[in-house]
């Protein structure tokens, strides 16, 4: 079987280059930080970040579907990997980063998996205030959670409740010197970020070139203090990376015994969706702007082999990247090339920089991670989502509360729980109309909302919501209430245009409906009812109980039930 390259790579145009090139260089930058603090934070050696950060990016350039995407470590994910590893091994150890390897494996599988059984809208699971939420949480915590690095003291815990019980002891082993320096690295990498734009493009620096400039600031800030930490051979009082040099590359192992693999499985698939989640956003919003399209299957296969490679070198789990892939856009990048290239310039700074590295304070990389947790957190959203719908505002804030009180996994399993209880609570208070005719006309509308005319024998009543079992009876029971309020009532019409699907349960409780209507001397009809409905129908002997087939339309119903009136005549 011959393999063909990607269609971008089949299109490439020499003036893409240039824009690829100096993406590639600026988004490398970025990422050399950003993989250094991931890794701590997911309980791994700092050097476990760039390789993860290397693999991806040249495979997701075969199999992704965006031209802009940037793969590599990040921070929720991160997170979400210590809390299920750590209460199995000790961040750190040997059967530690084995089993971040094997997480990370089966996290990749999963996804790829999904990716070729055609399940890219598996997202939909997920409403937009449960994933807001959810982040924000997810967010706080890991930016309370870096306190204890920033500042020089142990504060660590993958829930609110369990920081707070670590908060007097934190505060007792606090010394002041760490503490001053903690503060100065958060005050400073934060003027190398925006307000170093701001201040670029006071001095007449165009725009795009000062926000990219703030992003390579920060890391060009942290050399030159670990350069000169270097030159006077480190500070005993500052914590540094230290030993980078010692971490030779090598393949990582994993562990598939039953046991393992039971207790990594569950962790493995929500890392994958939430790491998905936050790929296909990013992905969807450049694509849509760009007037592209994107390949929500090709992104999970595409996903799923970047994090099997990731695991084979460095042992965790990588996602899109929101901040990467915005940067990687705004620098010129036009196609994958920019991210293999990327990988290319890490493996220089690994060779080059590496006895620099090691140099780094533990300190600026908290302060990196907590500066990038804290943008994610955004009470306006909250806003947004009570004002739009309550319910919605409710879910926010109960995915945002789960996530500190139980942690990030059980915390996106609670979001999924919120977001399939919300619809089913909506679908229970489904909305029905009684319509009447437009004067002189074939349109029928609701009677609270239009001037329409009606007759006292007939009820069109239509039925905005799909039927099945968890909102049936209420259905049934407001058509009942509105039957009551019209007595003169013979025959009932029911419009199904806006019904999708019906479950036998729904068309069991229409059968004996059914012989409750024709007891009271109503004969029930039904009009505008959808193919897949009517296959659905045509399972059971509903449909032979009616006095009538179902109607192509409304009005048809009503020029059967009147004989009388034409075309003219109203209703």
């Amino acid at each position: 079987m011959h393999l063909q390259p990607p269609l971008w790579i089949q299109q490439y145009r020499r003036a893409y280059f240039a824009g690829d090139f100096i993406a590639s260089i600026i988004v490398a930058l970025l990422l050399i930080p950003q993989g250094l603090a991931y890794a701590q934070l997911a309980g791994l050696p700092p050097m476990a970040g760039l390789f993860a950060s290397i693999a991806p990016l040249l495979i997701y350039g075969f199999f992704g579907s965006s031209m802009t995407q940037s793969v590599g470590p990040m921070a929720i994910t991160s997170a979400m990997t210590a809390t299920a590893l750590t209460p199995l091994a000790a961040p750190g150890s040997a059967q530690y980063l084995i089993l971040a390897a094997t997480l990370s494996l089966l996290s990749g599988l999963l996804l790829s998996i999904f990716g070729l059984l055609k399940l890219g809208q598996i997202t939909r699971f997920l409403s937009l205030p449960v994933v807001q939420g959810f982040s924000a949480g997810t967010a706080l915590l890991i930016a309370l959670g870096q306190v204890g690095g920033l500042v020089g003291t142990v504060w660590r815990g993958d829930t609110l409740p369990a920081l707070m019980q670590q908060l007097p002891n934190a505060l007792n082993h606090l010394q002041v010197s760490s503490l001053a320096f903690g503060l100065s690295s958060l005050l400073l990498m934060w003027l190398s970020g925006a307000p170093s734009a701001s201040l670029l493009r006071y001095l007449g620096i165009n725009s795009q070139h000062a926000d990219l400039a703030s992003k390579v600031l920060p890391l060009l800030t942290m050399l030159l203090i670990g350069l000169a930490l270097a030159s006077h051979g480190g500070h005993a009082e500052i914590k540094t990376l230290g030993n980078l040099n010692s971490l030779d590359f090598k393949l990582q192992s994993f562990s598939f015994a039953p046991g393992t693999l039971q207790s990594l499985f569950m962790p493995a698939l929500l890392i994958g969706l939430a790491g998905f989640l936050q790929s296909i956003t990013v992905a969807q919003s450049i694509a849509n702007s760009r007037q592209q399209h994107i390949d929500a299957n090709r992104e999970l296969l595409a996903l799923g082999n970047c994090n099997i490679a990731a695991a084979a070198v460095g042992g965790m789990p990588v996602s899109g990247g929101f901040s990467r892939t915005v940067v990687n856009t705004n620098a010129g990048a036009q196609t994958p090339l920019a991210g293999m290239l990327s990988a290319i310039w890490i493996i220089v700074a690994i060779c080059l920089l590496l006895p620099l590295l090691s140099y780094l304070p533990t300190a600026l990389l908290a302060a990196t991670i907590i500066l990038a947790t804290s943008k994610m957190i955004s009470l306006a959203q909250l806003k947004l989502a009570w004002q739009f719908d309550r319910r919605d505002g409710i879910a926010w804030i109960m995915t945002f509360a789960g996530v500190l009180l139980t942690g990030p996994m059980t915390g996106i399993a609670v979001g999924v729980g919120i977001a399939i209880l919300l619809y089913l609570l909506r679908s229970q208070q489904p909305h029905i109309a009684v319509v009447g005719r437009v004067p002189q006309s074939e349109h029928y509308r609701n009677v609270l909302r239009h001037q329409v005319e009606t007759t006292p024998s007939i009820t069109a009543i239509r039925i905005d919501e799909n039927l099945f079992f968890a909102n049936i009876s209420t259905i049934l029971g407001k058509i009942d209430a509105e039957l009551a309020q019209r007595a003169e009532t013979s025959d009932l019409v029911l419009i199904l245009s806006a019904v999708n699907n019906i479950d036998f349960s729904a068309v069991n409780a229409l059968k004996s409906w059914l012989a409750q209507l024709n007891n009271k001397g109503i004969a029930l009809h039904l009009a505008e009812v959808k193919g897949p409905v009517l296959d659905t129908l045509k399972h059971g002997d509903f449909l032979q109980q009616l006095q009538n087939p179902p109607f192509i339309s409304t009005h048809a119903a009503m020029l059967a039930l009147q004989p009388q009136i034409n075309e003219d005549y109203t209703i």
